[in-house]
C-alpha cells in the first residue's frame, strides 16, 4: 500500500475514534432507579461507521475507541475514562460495538442499498449491543433487572437511532449516487 493510502487510512480511522467520543457526549442520563449507564449517540456512531468502512475497519475502529478510553483519554460519556469504566457496567455495551459493527460491515456488503435494509442493518446492530449490555450487566444485577434497567429504558432511543441512520444511509447513498452520475 502507498504511504499517501496508508495516511488516508490513519486519518480516517481517528476521525472514526473520535466520531464515537464526540457521540458519547450526547447523553442522556436518567435516574440510577431506571438505568444503569446514560443514553448516547455511541451505538449510532459505531454502525453507520462499520457500514460505511466495513466490518473490518469498523470493528477495529471500536476497538481502538475503547483502548483510548481505556488509557484514560476522556471519551466515554460525560468525558469518562479508565479501565473501572471499561471494566464496570458499561463493558457489555462496549463489547456490542465491537459484535454490532462487526455484524452491520458484514450485512452491509451483503445486502442491497435500500431504506429497509439499512433499518434491519441498524436494528440487528442496535439489539446486537443491547443485548451484550443485558449480559454484561448479569455481574451486577438479576436478569429482569438487567433487561428492566439495561435494555428496556434504551429501546426508544434505539428506534431513534435506528430510523436516523436508516436516513442518513440513504441519503448518503443518493449524494454519491449522483457524484458518481457526474450530475452534481
Amino acid at each position: 500500500m502507498k504511504f499517501d493510502k496508508i495516511l488516508i487510512q490513519f486519518l480516517i480511522t481517528i476521525i472514526g475514534v473520535i466520531s464515537i467520543g464526540v457521540a458519547a457526549q450526547i447523553s442522556i442520563s436518567l435516574p440510577e432507579s431506571m438505568s444503569v449507564v446514560p443514553i448516547t449517540a455511541q451505538s449510532l456512531a459505531v454502525l453507520l461507521i462499520a457500514h460505511l468502512l466495513g466490518w473490518k475497519h469498523g470493528s477495529l475502529i471500536a476497538l481502538l475507541y475503547i483502548i483510548a478510553g481505556a488509557l484514560g483519554l476522556p471519551v466515554f460519556s460525560d468525558a469518562s475514562a479508565g479501565m473501572d469504566v471499561v471494566l464496570g457496567k458499561s463493558m457489555g455495551y462496549l463489547i456490542g460495538f465491537i459484535l454490532g459493527a462487526i455484524v452491520v460491515g458484514h450485512l452491509a456488503q451483503k445486502q442491497k442499498k435500500r431504506f429497509g435494509f439499512y433499518l434491519l442493518q441498524m436494528t440487528i446492530g442496535n439489539l446486537l449491543v443491547l443485548f451484550c449490555g443485558l449480559i454484561g450487566l448479569l455481574r451486577y444485577l438479576s436478569f429482569s433487572d438487567a433487561f428492566l434497567k439495561g435494555v428496556l429504558p434504551y429501546l426508544p432511543g434505539a428506534i431513534v437511532k435506528v430510523v436516523i441512520a436508516a436516513i442518513l444511509l440513504s441519503l448518503y447513498a443518493r449524494f454519491s449516487k449522483l457524484m458518481r452520475s457526474g450530475l452534481a
